[in-house]
């Protein structure tokens, strides 16, 4: 929001302070909100007293502030000041507005004990909307101008981080501006340039308010580390019931992702911020390989050492998860380290020879099990690395990503790595699979191990990792506040280290680094939106790769993937493997 526009509002602990602008346009809760876990909607009353609860900030997750590892529900509690002169415009227009850049994964939004609405869907019927920016509309007869008005916000984390994440959260009344709501128009399919280093913009709006409007339209682009590139804005005069579109033609660089904020501006007053991400010629991003002396040796000796360990399957039939046409196991093996890794198994019902698909899965997941009531033709193993997955749990290492800073040696994904060879093994040992039909797939940090896979094994046919992260950390943490937040923080709990023993160390676990030794094809999913595994670091790694290759990229997707991938994926590996496609 623009700072002249902008009325801070610094929440303390002990209580709230005022800076106003003339034009109270708006209002930025900052700071400490009262947070508890757990669930219970009478947490939305403002009669209930949250003295005890503990304080913590909306701009950073839940586990960054003293609740590592929990996954469930979260409550944050703010009173707010809602100045008198919001009154008018709240009444004459139809309420307040109250938007935050993201929750993960899904929320509610409480007022005065009233519950507004939601953004995904909370347990039992569980829908995530990571990403996707938070604006609720409060009735304003449920506003109280001049007194304290509480917000409440019901959080549900299914995995990894959680919590409301966002710089603000913003109050502002209802004006005609934000009832002009801007659309991205991009003739290119998937927001991605070719050719010319030009893009062409459009930004459209719908006059729906019974009279004719003037507003004026504003872009702003810089490149994915927030460099500045451009800024500029056109005037629009729409028709009532009539639409409008503002075209922008923007110079481009160089290849790479942009991010792109757009805005609807009328009597001084901005509308809602549209954020979004544009790509240009992205097999053109130049990220170096930044590999040290050894980095082969490192990879061969530690492949060596893993060839040592007796890897002792063993399987458990789960008759109760098992299906129509395939059984479900349980399987336990050992790994580098002798360290116990577990997986789940999938196998056809009919005897006979069948290709496995192997998924490797995203960064401190839940479990889950391949389906016993589909796919006849494939058996199929979903791998819990050391610490995550199945063994969660029971996990030693702490944050894993973190883990064994001290050197190369103990770092955690050398084992982690190591257990997608391993994974490899168990597949080719049973003698229901073809040796000569394995594929893998993995999203997030699953992709990242897919990539790492195909390099250090060269039995997998084919590979479709989908937005792989664990790539390109010099630049990687530029662009995204997470995993660079955690390093920081080790950094200032370990004063001895310094970010020039850090990244040489990230070097040898880089999948940038280790894609040139990739000699399967590969199919990669991007999400343009993604701000966990930005597109350019999915592209440093793809880059790298010399074998058969391509990609999609989605552009209304951030860190996920849309279901039509699954179909995608699945006919490639028909393909590769040389199967009938369904």
């Amino acid at each position: 929001m623009h700072k002249l526009l902008t009325l801070l509002l610094l929440v303390l602990l002990a209580g709230c302070g005022h800076r106003t602008s003339p034009d109270l346009t708006s209002l930025n809760v900052t700071e400490q909100w009262a947070f508890a876990t757990g669930d219970d909607t009478l947490w939305a009353q403002p009669s209930f007293d949250d003295a005890a609860w503990a304080r913590i900030s909306v701009t950073k997750t839940w586990e960054e502030q003293g609740f590592p590892g929990y996954d469930g529900f979260g409550w944050y509690r703010q009173t707010v000041d809602i100045p008198a002169a919001f009154s008018t415009p709240m009444t004459d227009n139809g309420g307040l507005v109250i938007s935050y850049a993201n929750a993960d994964d899904a929320d509610e939004l409480w007022f005065n004990g009233t519950r507004i609405g939601s953004t995904g869907s909370l347990p039992p019927d569980y829908v995530s909307r990571y990403g996707v920016k938070r604006r609720y509309v409060v009735p304003a007869e449920l506003v109280k101008p001049g007194e304290k008005n509480l917000v409440a916000i019901r959080v549900y984390d299914g995995g990894n981080g959680g919590g409301v994440v966002s710089e603000a959260l913003t109050i502002h009344p209802m004006s005609e501006v934000f009832q002009l709501p801007l659309t991205v128009r991009i003739a290119d399919e998937d927001w991605v340039f070719e050719g010319a280093p030009k893009a062409t913009i459009g930004l459209a709006t719908e006059n729906q308010l019974g009279k004719n409007v003037k507003i004026s339209v504003g872009l702003k682009m810089t490149t994915d580390d927030y460099q500045p590139v451009s800024e500029t804005s056109k005037v629009l005069k729409i028709k009532h019931d009539q639409s409008g579109l503002a075209l922008f033609n923007i110079d481009i660089p160089a290849p790479g992702f942009y991010r792109c904020t757009a805005w609807a501006e009328k009597e001084g007053i901005k509308g809602e911020e549209v954020k979004f991400n544009i790509g240009y010629e992205p097999e053109k991003i130049v990220s170096p390989v930044d590999t040290l002396p050894g980095f082969i040796e490192f990879w061969k000796a530690t492949r060596a050492q893993l060839d040592q360990v007796k890897p002792d399957f063993r399987m458990t039939l789960l008759k109760e998860k098992s299906g129509s046409v395939r059984d479900l196991y349980q399987v336990t093996m050992q790994s580098l380290g002798d360290v116990t890794i577990e997986g789940y198994y999938a196998v056809p019902k009919v005897p006979g020879k069948y290709p496995v698909i192997i998924s490797y899965m995203g960064y401190g997941s839940d479990p889950w099990l391949p389906g016993g009531d589909h796919s006849p033709d494939f058996a199929e193993f979903v791998l819990s690395t050391r610490g995550q997955g199945i063994q969660k749990a029971s996990n030693t290492y702490g944050d894993w990503i973190l883990h064994g800073l001290d050197t190369k040696e103990n770092y955690y994904y050398r084992g982690a790595f190591m257990d997608l060879v391993r994974a490899i093994d168990f597949v080719v040992s049973r003698p229901e699979v073809d040796p000569e039909k394995i594929v893998a797939e993995g999203g997030s940090q699953g992709g990242a191990f897919t990539l790492a896979a195909c390099a250090l094994d060269h039995r997998i046919r084919a590979a479709a990792p989908t937005i792989p992260f664990l790539s390109d950390y010099p630049d990687y943490f530029k662009i995204a506040p997470w995993p660079a937040s955690a390093f920081v923080g080790y950094l200032k709990d370990h004063p001895d280290k310094t970010w020039e023993e850090i990244y040489p160390l990230l070097s040898f676990f880089d999948v940038k680094n280790l894609a040139h030794m990739i000699q399967c094809p590969i199919l990669m999913a991007v999400g343009l939106q993604d701000d966990v595994c930005p597109p350019h670091t999915n592209f440093a790694a793809y880059n790298q790769v010399t074998s058969e290759k391509k990609f999609y990229v989605f552009p209304d997707q951030g860190h996920s993937v849309p279901r039509q991938w699954n179909d995608l994926r699945m006919a490639f590996f028909r393909e590769k493997l040389g199967l009938p496609q369904l």
